[in-house]
């Protein structure tokens, strides 16, 4: 949900993520989980992107991690010592 006014506040608490504009009331940046500085929905847009990059990011990292971690640890348990 994206809104800047009072009558949007609420449903910004409510929705999944709430994105409240820079230049909106007090009451709206309190109630939105983002806010754009600028008065400028292509801030979204690039909100959204930010936020894909992240999660390939995260799933990137955590592939390599349950890959090292899958090897990597008997060998420091010691389970290929004869």
């Amino acid at each position: 949900m994206i809104g800047d006014d009072i009558n949007v506040a609420p449903s910004l608490t409510q929705a999944g993520v709430g994105i409240a504009m820079g230049g909106g009331t007090d009451i709206a940046k309190e109630a939105g989980d983002i806010v754009l500085v600028k008065n400028d929905l292509r801030g979204v847009i690039a909100t959204l992107e930010v936020g894909k990059a992240i999660w390939k990011k995260i799933r990137f990292n955590l592939f390599w991690a349950f890959i090292y971690n899958t090897i990597l640890i008997p060998i420091a348990a010691g389970a290929f010592i004869q």
